[in-house]
């Protein structure tokens, strides 16, 4: 019996713990991933822009002005078709922002399970600051962020997940068995 490739996506707010779920899928169970945010990175140096959060922040918005609010989804289809060549089990696409983007890949790849990563807005803000990540190099870029992402309908997608991690008073072992037992569960 041919087993189909499980497709499943990650989603939620900066610091809610996307990249420490991509991580354990990546590093752990070896799972193929695309990063949606590497499609904004990409189209930053093609346009000869440094690679830094205004920039990257600005980028998401121009490009879904140019090409709708699929665009970025649109561009990482031919990556995300090439990882499926092999025939994995599952793969991954990190950091969907939108239910359009979702409703994209699911026309496009067939059933794609969604989970969300849930923290509370004072944690998150916290995780975010301590990191001292590009997207986050002045004061305000927390918030700023918040509002962009929201408005390209994260909080609307966060709604339509199959599934939830709450990251919430619990350590990072904990959060990472939580992970462990879903993708266990999705496999």
């Amino acid at each position: 019996m041919i087993m189909a490739t499980v497709i499943f996506a990650v989603t939620g707010t900066q610091g809610s713990g996307k990249t420490v779920f991509t991580e354990i899928a990546k590093k752990q169970y070896k799972i193929p991933t695309f990063r949606l945010g590497d499609v904004i990175v990409e189209e930053c140096k093609n346009r000869e822009l440094e690679v830094n959060g205004r920039n990257m922040a600005k980028m998401a918005i121009v490009l879904r002005y140019e090409g709708g609010d699929q665009a970025i989804a649109r561009k990482a289809l031919p990556a995300i078709k090439d990882l499926l060549k092999d025939k994995p089990k599952m793969i991954l696409i990190d950091g969907i922002r939108s239910y359009t983007e979702l409703s994209f890949f699911r026309a496009e790849l067939g059933d794609v399970k969604l989970v969300a990563i849930i923290s509370s807005l004072n944690v998150r803000k916290e995780r975010v600051e301590a990191r001292k990540r590009i997207d986050h190099e002045s004061k305000g870029d927390f918030e700023e962020r918040e509002q962009r992402e929201l408005g390209f309908g994260l909080g609307d997608v966060i709604t339509k997940a199959d599934y939830y991690i709450l990251n919430e008073n619990i350590s990072k072992r904990q959060f990472i068995r939580q992970i462990e037992n879903l993708l266990a569960k999705i496999k």
